[in-house]
């Protein structure tokens, strides 16, 4: 069973002084994030949030996510991953957890808070999960598991009750984020970008890079890599996927592909078999 778990999901709690600088990323799987003592700031795409004890966030497949951590601060968090394995082998979890997504999408939201005895619970869970991750007893495997269900109808209550949230999007970054996460496949750029919002191109390159880590170029290939990735899952052909994503030859999608993932997208979807 233990060999079993460890492909089905991880399980991690981690307290330090963190001083690397973490760049925008996804995972393919979902990761569930429960922040417990520091100072940080945390950013999915363009959304942001300061994050409090108790904040627990939902991060879906794909999603570009980074934490920014303030140095010479202890940083304390617990991060379970939900790999695709256990999810295409379990229809129940997988149609829950894609729930609890949903009603984040709806709540305009990955974030939900608990607190005093909700706090308390919630941590005694992922403490509870992860003794019986590490445990190597026969049944640890089978305990884990429920650990995780129960976290995740925690997780289902918490975005219920959540606000619905207005996001206005007031800075120039965010405005250009939700843009270029609906327009990324056309390939907009930057001369685009700036004559849709009125800015100078130098400008926007100049807050963009500030607020992502990265350019505008780089954030359009992640995205056309990461909706390539699930194209290919789904059993689409590399020839039509590199047309749906955007890329004006096969020979840049192929160069783009291994270049992000080191695979080539043949071996990817052999991988993913």
């Amino acid at each position: 069973m233990m060999d079993i778990m460890k492909n089905n999901f991880a399980l991690s709690h981690n307290k330090d002084i963190y001083t690397k600088e973490i760049l925008f990323h996804s995972h393919d799987y979902y990761e569930i994030y429960f922040f417990a003592d520091g100072n940080v700031k945390y950013y999915v795409e363009n959304e942001s949030y300061e994050l409090k004890k108790g904040d627990v966030l939902l991060i879906p497949p794909g999603k570009l996510h980074r934490p920014v951590i303030e140095e010479n601060i202890p940083y304390e968090r617990y991060v379970l991953w939900i790999y695709n394995s256990y999810l295409a082998g379990n229809s129940g979890i997988s149609g829950f957890i894609s729930g609890i997504n949903g009603l984040a999408n709806e709540r305009k939201t990955h974030l939900v808070s608990f607190a005093g005895a909700e706090y308390e619970q919630f941590r005694s869970l992922l403490d509870n999960a992860l003794y019986n991750y590490c445990s190597k007893d026969a049944l640890s495997g089978y305990v884990a598991e429920s650990c995780i269900i129960l976290i995740l109808e925690k997780l289902k209550a918490g975005f219920k009750n959540a606000d619905y949230v207005e996001n206005v999007q007031s800075d120039i970054v965010r405005r250009v984020i939700g843009y270029l996460n609906e327009n990324f496949v056309n390939s907009p750029t930057l001369d685009d970008i700036s004559a849709e919002f009125f800015v100078s191109k130098y400008y926007l390159s100049h807050r963009f890079k500030e607020y992502t880590k990265t350019s505008v170029h780089n954030y359009i290939l992640m995205k056309k890599i990461n909706l390539a990735k699930e194209l290919l899952k789904s059993g689409k052909s590399p020839q039509n996927v590199s047309e749906q994503c955007g890329f004006s030859t096969y020979s840049n999608f192929y160069k783009a592909f291994i270049g992000r993932t080191g695979v080539s997208p043949g071996s990817y979807i052999a991988s993913c078999l």
